[in-house]
């Protein structure tokens, strides 16, 4: 009973610390990884060679592989645009009738992470579309082989 026990306690700690890591640390990490990831994608295209260009334009589903990159470039742009908008809503609060320099200064702050976390939301969304039209592409493809 009490090597029960044991095994439990050992167990339960590593699990925990574990846990927390993935809910607290990981979540506040995941957005840069997130934008990362797009930025390396969108910088790979670039270095494309030209027989990579040719087969991505010969594709049968330009507008699938459009989307991919499209959201991508989302994804990168999102965080310029968003400390473009703190700014702009810096100015806006601080200098109007009821404004402060407090005021102003939490509302660039809340603009900043909301969008530092919005790309958790923008992946998400792409996710979610590239495996539903993934999905009919598969049917699709699987429809064309039992034709022939």
């Amino acid at each position: 009973m009490s090597q029960l026990k044991n095994d439990i306690a050992t167990a339960i700690i590593p699990a925990a610390l574990s846990a927390l890591l993935i809910c607290v640390v990981r979540f506040f990490v995941i957005p840069w990884s997130i934008w990362k990831g797009a930025a390396l994608r969108l910088a790979d295209m670039r270095k494309q060679d030209e027989a990579q260009k040719l087969v991505s334009s010969r594709s049968e589903f330009p507008v699938f592989d459009w989307l991919r990159a499209a959201w991508d470039g989302l994804i990168f742009l999102s965080w310029f645009i968003g400390a473009i908008l703190s700014l702009v809503a810096f100015f806006a609060v601080a200098f109007s009738y009821f404004g402060t320099f407090v005021t102003g200064l939490s509302a660039m702050i809340s603009t900043l992470i909301t969008t530092y976390f919005s790309v958790i939301f923008m992946s998400l969304a792409k996710e979610s579309l590239i495996i539903i039209l993934s999905i009919a592409l598969n049917v699709e493809r699987l429809a064309q082989n039992k034709r022939t």
